[in-house]
């Protein structure tokens, strides 16, 4: 390895050509962060020359002796790696790590440039700032032109933004940076107050503009580190991908595979065009933050977790997803190739089951659906690996199974209010469980379930009847809305498929509000009655009633104006409101009582706990058999 303090001209001059890989993550660089800063940085570096040759020049000392005291901006490093060039082509290097600044520097040179030709200077200030652009179009032609050259997933917006006419900066991100660094070199040319270089007659432009190229040249520096060791590479941009904008896991991940990739000969734009792609196409998508607090991460880390679960069988420190893929990789001897490929059919099975294509059934993608609404992150690795293993191995009907015993096992724990504090350990087993199985790896699955993951049971039919009769589900010590919609409008669901005479209804569930049939506030518009003055048979019914009123038997499901509408009004009201105005067929059938008490709540929450055992069929079922 081999370090350098080199001028901006030393790194462009000449006929040279930086490349920045396939692999790479796109140009991130913007306005507030890098852009504004570094102008800012130029300016007063310019200012700091200005002041040296002034006094320079009044001594009348030359230029040359006035630089040498002029203190330089260090806008950073740039790594690079040779590419093995035939003798008599232009020098080539591999970008490994400086990206960013390489590209941000050639757009702010274009954008001086625009500058520098609409203020009307002319001659060898412009020449020489080109020639840090542009190789000789006498020695290469097309692109070997570009002196720097980046990813293929970019190089059709960074031609347009840097070709001679600057397009819109609406265009691009390289055209609207190319556009600040040009109205800010506009903006600096055009201040009558600004710095002059007294070496240079002429105009104001013209000593302003002296002055500017002058900095640009030969005191913005970088640190230039030349590399030839490939495993070298990875771990300088490893130390120094925070600098700016922090590189995720799943960038990092990449960065390594395709590097050693490389190393075994193969063609890393051709890797990347089959199995990396994707990625960069909807970077939007799989960039996309999801998640809750400290779970929040990118969807494609969510992918790389998930993968490298799979892979290893266990649970990983999520914290340090990156090491533990290092680590993994070195120990296990998985060829990088390989990798890449098998990580992109898991990105197969991740975009089908959030319907974006096909792999997964209806069925499946709906288990998954209600998986992840509540938030069981730990079972996706299993769903994934079910997704991506051969038919032979696993037929479908036995995948669909697998996925509804799961979808079941999450529910009913969720409906009976069980801890999922374990859930990692318990998927890990379950996992395990399936990928051990020679034969039947679906039915591994159930039988798994069945015997409790992590010593954690699947909730019998009895269970969750004894739970919907008895314990509280709203509030505090209960489950949240999201649930309860979730277990009253699958109840409902199911009871709208039911044979008909009724125009089928489309019912947004979600948008419902939860509304209490006897109200919270109780004890003012639903008193309860005791026979005679009894005091102390008063006060039983009293405690019995608040026993009561938070039971899932006293839920149900209205629109937001139907909830408030109905509010504390007694029974007789509430079930004309709700025949009025409700479409639900679990209202309907709440309303079939003549009375509502404590014991019709009882009755009730049985009755949801036997429609939502058939809906989530219980580890006793014959189905899965």
């Amino acid at each position: 390895m081999e370090a350098n303090t080199r001028t901006l001209q030393d790194v462009l001059h000449g006929d040279r050509r930086f490349v920045v890989p396939v692999y790479q993550r796109p140009y991130v660089w913007e306005p507030e962060r890098q852009w504004e800063p570094l102008w800012n940085d130029i300016e007063a570096t310019l200012t700091r020359l200005a002041e040296v040759r002034r006094s320079a020049h009044e001594r009348q000392a030359p230029a040359s002796e006035a630089d040498k005291n002029a203190s330089p901006h260090f806008l950073g490093a740039v790594v690079l790696e040779q590419y093995p060039t035939p003798t008599g082509d232009i020098d080539m290097r591999s970008v490994v790590d400086g990206q960013q600044r390489l590209i941000t520097l050639q757009l702010l040179l274009l954008g001086t440039l625009d500058a520098l030709d609409a203020s009307g200077v002319t001659g060898p200030m412009l020449a020489k700032l080109r020639k840090l652009t542009r190789n000789d179009t006498d020695i290469v032609s097309g692109d070997a032109l570009h002196k720097v050259w980046p990813r293929p997933a970019e190089r059709g917006d960074y031609l347009r933004a840097v070709a001679s006419d600057a397009p819109p900066e609406d265009n691009s991100v390289f055209a609207a940076a190319r556009t600040f660094f040009s109205n800010a070199a506009a903006e600096f040319l055009e201040d009558e107050g600004a710095p002059e270089d007294p070496y240079t007659d002429g105009p104001p432009a013209i000593r302003q503009a002296s002055l500017l190229v002058s900095t640009l040249l030969g005191l913005v520096k970088v640190v230039v580190i030349d590399l030839e060791d490939v495993d070298d590479a990875q771990i300088i941009f490893e130390a120094l991908n925070a600098r700016n904008t922090p590189l995720s896991a799943m960038d990092l991940v990449k960065n390594l595979l395709f590097m050693r990739a490389r190393a075994e000969g193969h063609d890393p734009e051709a890797l990347y065009t089959s199995v990396w792609h994707r990625f960069d196409k909807d970077e939007a998508w799989w960039r996309q933050k999801t998640g809750a607090g400290h779970a929040r991460r990118a969807r494609q880390d969510w992918l790389l977790g998930d993968w490298l679960i799979a892979q290893l069988g266990r649970i990983i420190n999520v914290g340090r997803l990156y090491g533990e893929f290092r680590q993994w990789l070195d120990t296990s001897g998985t060829d990088p190739v390989q990798a890449l490929v098998t990580l992109n059919s898991y990105a197969d099975a991740y975009e089908s089951i959030h319907g974006r294509k096909d792999g997964a059934t209806e069925t499946e993608r709906q288990s998954f659906s209600t998986i992840d609404r509540l938030n069981i992150t730990v079972a996706t690795p299993v769903l994934l690996w079910l997704l991506t293993e051969p038919e032979e191995r696993i037929p479908q009907q036995e995948r669909a199974m697998a996925f509804k015993a799961i979808e079941s096992f999450v529910v009913r724990r969720m409906a009976v209010r069980w801890q999922t504090r374990g859930y990692s350990r318990a998927f890990a087993e379950l996992l395990g469980a399936a990928q051990k199985s020679d034969l039947s790896p679906g039915r591994a699955i159930v039988r798994a379930l069945r015997q409790g993951p992590y010593g954690y049971s699947w909730p019998t039919d009895e269970e969750l009847v004894r739970r919907f009769r008895k314990s509280r589900y709203y509030g505090a010590g209960g489950i949240n809305q999201d649930r309860l919609r979730l277990l009253l409008g699958a109840v409902d669901r199911e009871l709208q498929r039911k044979p008909s005479k009724s125009e089928p209804v489309k019912i947004e569930y979600d948008q419902l509000e939860v509304e209490h049939v006897i109200p919270q506030s109780w004890r003012k518009y639903w008193p309860v009655e005791a026979a005679g003055s009894d005091a102390h048979e008063k006060i039983v019914l009293e405690q019995e009633r608040e026993a009561h009123v938070h039971l899932i038997g006293n839920l149900t499901l209205t629109t937001e104006r139907l909830n408030n509408s109905l509010s504390n009004d007694p029974w007789k009201e509430k079930c004309r409101q709700l025949k009025k105005h409700s479409r639900l067929c679990l209202n309907t059938l709440l309303c079939e009582n003549s009375r509502w008490n404590e014991e019709e709540i009882e009755k009730r929450g049985e009755w949801l706990a036997k429609r939502v055992a058939c809906i989530w069929l219980g580890p006793d079922a014959e189905s899965w058999e």
